[in-house]
């Protein structure tokens, strides 16, 4: 038997059809959800009955129990709290009555299932550290157990040591002597790693695991959370942002015009009325004389902006990828492997360094500031748009780091909406030359809760790297409406381990 378990769907119905169609096409025999199946999401309503029609079991997660009543929904977060109320206003009783009789616990040959620790599910106690793992391994039997709620995809193992430890999601087979907590991750609401919808396969024939990460319609998701007036999710930005394909022509119209457009002159068009009276066509051609006056001032108008604004950037500059720069030597061993900002643009309006994108060229310019004595890049956006700004790669060959040190600040004059992420990817060398994109490491720089004459948001953290790294990458992402502020970034190497 082929078991698809899935988890943590929370109204997000784009998802979860890119996950029904790859359950479909993997051939499994039956689903399984793990719970919450409702939250977050702007369409609870089309998610439920999906689920309830091509779903075989579906156990009660916490935002399920909160919905129908068996939770008191003041112990969530604000978000999460106005999702629950919301929910319960669109979901019909039939809806509500098949939520609060939902079992908590799965138990099938050879593993179980629930959606949080097995000690207590109705307490919806989280699996994230390892050591939470122990409780549930105590009070059960089973040598495989799923979980969800954390929407953290992975595996729990405990072998003979009896020292639990976390493994990163990958295709395994069950070993004997050992026992499992499987975490398939979230379909609907992925907030780690690269933010895609995530599940597993489980065949208790061959007793083989395999996980299946899969990209969804973001754009379509967005745009159900605005028709709902709702606003986008952190992880939601954050994904956007690095599917981001820049417009490389101007938006035109292909569709054949309506019937009801063609001028009665036209071959195949209707015959003009001419039962009109004299001041209906009258009144008609002062309309049609006043339409196109607004539309030659809004031309004129447009044009004469135009002609006034300093030339936009072009997208994707330069086009190419830019020279590899080489870390060694470290000297000094601090010293920062990143490009300078240069304190003004070149003369033909472009930044010198650095490889960046925007959305439209049209709502977004650039230019370069001064801040504490320190050069900044500022990026203006007339409502909200996408940016990209990228280092070269820096090669780490015969510097033999075992991490690095990332340090990023940005500032946000008021008004400002949006998000900014800081990232450094990773990439590791063929043996062709090429370079493989390996693990990105996101970071969102939020907004620090004090008070400042200008908000300010900063990040240092201590980045470990895999031993095959031999190439990594600075970047900055970001949606925003306003005025963003970008200070010089820091990367350098880092041995002396985490601050104390």
């Amino acid at each position: 038997m082929r078991y698809a378990i899935v988890s943590d769907i929370h109204a997000n119905f784009p998802a979860w059809k890119t996950v029904l169609t790859d359950i479909a096409d993997m051939k499994a025999d039956k689903i399984i959800c793990l719970g919450d199946v409702v939250g977050y999401g702007s369409q609870p309503v089309e998610v439920l009955e999906s689920v309830y029609r091509v779903v075989n079991v579906t156990l009660m997660g916490n935002h399920d129990a909160a919905v129908c009543g068996k939770l008191d929904p003041d112990t969530f977060s604000p978000r999460a709290k106005d999702a629950v109320l919301r929910h319960r206003e669109q979901l019909a009783q039939p809806g509500i009555d098949w939520l609060s009789r939902l079992p908590l616990m799965l138990t099938a040959p050879g593993f179980r299932c629930a959606h949080g620790d097995f000690s207590d599910p109705a307490a919806f106690h989280y699996i994230i550290k390892p050591e939470h793992a122990l409780p549930s391994w105590q009070a059960t039997g089973e040598q495989l157990l799923f979980v969800g709620h954390s929407h953290m995809p992975g595996i729990y193992v405990v072998g003979a040591s009896g020292k639990p430890h976390f493994i990163e999601p990958c295709d395994f087979q069950l070993e004997d002597g050992k026992r499992y907590i499987v975490n398939p991750g979230s379909v609907g609401y992925p907030r780690v790693g690269d933010c895609r919808s995530s599940y597993c396969l489980y065949d208790d024939a061959t007793q083989t695991l395999v996980f299946r990460q899969l990209p969804f319609d973001d754009d379509l998701y967005r745009q159900s959370l605005r028709d709902a007036g709702l606003e986008d999710d952190p992880w939601l930005g954050r994904q956007a942002s690095r599917r981001f394909l820049p417009r490389v022509r101007e938006q035109l119209s292909f569709a054949k015009p309506s019937p009801a457009r063609q001028s009665p002159q036209n071959p195949g068009s209707s015959a003009p009325d001419r039962s009109r009276t004299p001041r209906k066509r009258l009144f008609t051609l002062a309309t049609l004389l006043l339409c196109a006056v607004a539309v030659a001032s809004l031309v004129a108008f447009t044009a004469g902006r135009t002609a006034s604004a300093r030339p936009a950037p072009a997208i994707s500059v330069p086009e190419f990828d830019l020279p590899a720069v080489a870390a060694y030597p470290l000297v000094p061993p601090d010293k920062n492997l990143l490009p300078a900002l240069p304190a003004a643009l070149n003369p033909d309006g472009r930044l010198a360094g650095w490889r960046y994108a925007f959305e439209d060229r049209n709502r977004q310019d650039f230019g370069t500031g001064l801040r504490d004595a320190s050069v900044t890049l500022l990026i203006r956006n007339t409502g909200t748009c996408r940016m990209v700004l990228e280092s070269p790669c820096i090669a780490l060959a015969g510097t033999s780091l075992p991490a690095l040190r990332l340090r990023g600040r940005v500032y946000k004059p008021e008004p400002f909406s949006g998000t900014v992420f800081c990232q450094l990817l990773t990439y590791t060398s063929e043996p062709d030359g090429s370079l493989k994109q390996g693990r990105s490491e996101n970071y969102e720089l939020r907004t620090a809760r004090r008070k400042s004459a200008t908000p300010r948001a900063d990040r240092d953290v201590r980045i470990r790297l895999a031993r095959n790294v031999t190439h990594v990458r600075f970047r900055i992402e970001a949606a925003f409406d306003g005025t963003l502020e970008i200070a010089q970034p820091y990367l350098a190497g880092d041995t002396k381990g985490e601050p104390k």
